[in-house]
Formats: structure tokens, C-alpha cells, sequence
């Protein structure tokens, strides 16, 4: 092993356990209609579209795992839904250079594919009649979550942002112009 993969499972290690205390600690009791946000799903999904689909899918399931112990579901449910969308998200990168509006849908996308799964296994009380408005608000928590979580992903993985060129300023426009 090297020095640069031991501080990327350590960097990935407190990016995990940061969002899992944020998701547990902090945004529980940030209800919207008596709904919470799930961080942890957001940051599997940021996982595969920063890393590719087989880090995203091992982050997802970390990520899962971490949810599983205070859900109250069968372990491994979440688990598995997190990495599959994970994985998923993780066949798009490297097509898109600024994809931090793919995060929502994928986290719509692995909420659904969660409480199928449970639906499944047995969990019908994960699909109720408030479960749009749940969707609305995982939804809505995604949007807001997206661009820190993809910046803390890139963090913990070493990976280097491709940065636009920056705009000269207008006063070097101009003078450009009248020349």
C-alpha cells in the first residue's frame, strides 16, 4: 500500500463518519414535514460520479451500512441499495465535467430502488402515502447537499477539479476590443 492510497481510506473513513454524525446528529432534527434528508445516499451517489462505478459502489456500501445501524430495517437493505445507485452514477463518470444536478436523480433513483427493496424483503411501512413527499424532500436536500458533497468526495480521493479558464476582467476586454 501506498502513502497516497492510506490517506485516500482515511480521508474516505472521516468523509463517512462526518456525514454519518451530520445525518444522524444534525439534519435528523432539520425535519421538513416531518421528513429527513439522507446525506449518507447523497454522498454514495457523489461516490460513483466522482470515482468511477467500482469506488462508488464500495462507498455505497459502506455508506448503506452505516445507515443500516440506525434505521431500524434489515442490515444490509440500504447497503444494498446505496451501492447499487452508486454504481450506477459511476458508469457517468468522466462524460460530464460539472455534474452536481446528477445527484438529485440519483438519489430519487436509490430511495425508490431502498424502499422496493424493503418492499420486498417484507418493510411496507417503508412505502406509505407520504412517500412522495418524502422523495420531494430527499429531493430537495440532494439539491442543496450536491456541490459539498462532490467537493468532499474530490477531498478524500485526491481527485483534482477541472477548473473552467477564468474570464480575463471586463477592463482587459475592452482593450482588447478597441485595438
Amino acid at each position: 500500500m501506498t502513502a497516497r492510497t492510506v490517506r485516500s481510506a482515511f480521508r474516505s473513513a472521516l468523509a463517512l463518519f462526518s456525514v454519518f454524525v451530520l445525518q444522524v446528529g444534525i439534519l435528523d432534527g432539520l425535519r421538513i414535514y416531518d421528513r429527513a434528508s439522507e446525506p449518507l445516499l447523497v454522498l454514495a451517489v457523489a461516490g460513483g460520479l466522482v470515482g468511477g462505478w467500482w469506488r462508488g459502489l464500495q462507498l455505497g456500501f459502506a455508506a448503506g451500512l452505516l445507515y443500516d445501524l440506525v434505521a431500524g430495517t434489515p442490515v444490509g437493505l440500504a447497503a444494498f441499495a446505496y451501492a447499487l445507485v452508486a454504481a450506477a452514477s459511476g458508469l457517468l463518470q468522466g462524460y460530464m465535467v460539472r455534474m452536481w444536478w446528477l445527484v438529485p436523480p440519483f438519489s430519487a433513483l436509490g430511495l425508490c430502488l431502498y424502499v422496493l427493496a424493503g418492499e420486498v424483503v417484507g418493510q411496507d411501512h417503508l412505502f406509505n402515502d407520504r412517500f412522495w413527499l418524502t422523495l420531494g424532500v430527499v429531493e430537495l436536500w440532494a439539491v442543496i447537499l450536491a456541490p459539498l458533497t462532490l467537493r468532499l468526495v474530490r477531498w478524500a480521493w485526491g481527485e483534482t477539479v477541472t477548473a473552467l479558464p477564468a474570464l480575463p476582467p471586463p477592463r482587459a476586454m475592452e482593450a482588447e476590443a478597441g485595438r
